[in-house]
């Protein structure tokens, strides 16, 4: 057993003296009932802690799936524009939390959130070939030729030759393309150099962690046991 305050501070999710305050303000609930004792013993592995409503996870490492919104920055902190962190509900976030890989200001999708700096750089080396899933649309037609060469590896203008990848037509002007690096707006500069324009890009699957469509832009969950073990393996 474990005092509520203590909890909470472990984990990195408030520091003592923030979460006294909540709790002595009734924003603080153990198994549905309201907790203003910050000294009330529980434990954290079962029984179940709301914070403003949301529940609370008691973990070493959290993992948190967000469908990020355009016009968001991906990274802990931005003096200027507002980060996937800024945009977090309150109950998920923690000290240490940053996003794993970037995604463009004006693309959308799946990112995932963690505190666990290990699994992170696991995934995003270029050893783990982790990959990584956009939908695409595209001001002009793609036509199955030029996915062809798309998926072989393209000369880009500064002269580097991307990686074999693969292409999905979906209709003239949309698709899936699969890559395992990534490079800075790979997807934009491979089409740029076949002549055509990307106008909506949207990450649907990351090493395996596939976005649900029941979840919206803005919104975040934990991963489930199973995504985790696709993340940290």
């Amino acid at each position: 057993m474990e005092r509520l305050d203590k909890a909470f501070s472990s984990c990195k999710i408030k520091s003592r003296t923030e979460i006294a305050k909540l709790i002595k303000s009734k924003k603080v609930t153990v198994n549905g009932t309201v907790i203003v004792d910050p000294s009330y013993k529980i434990d954290p592995k079962t029984d179940e802690v709301t914070l403003c409503g949301e529940k609370v996870e008691f973990k070493k490492y959290v993992y948190v799936m967000l469908n990020k919104p355009q016009g968001v920055i991906s990274a802990s902190e931005d003096g200027a524009q507002p980060t996937v962190i800024d945009i977090l509900p309150n109950s998920f976030k923690r000290e240490g939390l940053f996003p794993c890989g970037r995604l463009d200001k004006d693309t959308v999708g799946l990112v995932i959130i963690t505190d666990d700096g290990i699994s992170s750089h696991k995934r995003l080396s270029p050893k783990s070939h982790a990959e990584k899933v956009y939908y695409f649309e595209t001001a002009d037609p793609v036509f199955e030729e030029t996915a062809l060469e798309i998926e072989k590896g393209v000369l880009l203008k500064d002269g580097y030759i991307t990686k074999p990848c693969k292409v999905e037509l979906l209709s003239e002007n949309s698709g899936n393309i699969t890559l395992t690096e990534g490079k800075y707006h790979e997807i934009k500069r491979i089409f740029g150099a076949k002549g055509n324009k990307i106008t909506y890009l949207k990450r649907i699957s990351f090493a395996g962690i596939k976005l649900p469509e029941t979840l919206n832009e803005g919104e975040a969950r934990y991963l489930t046991p199973e995504e985790e073990l696709l993340f940290t393996k």
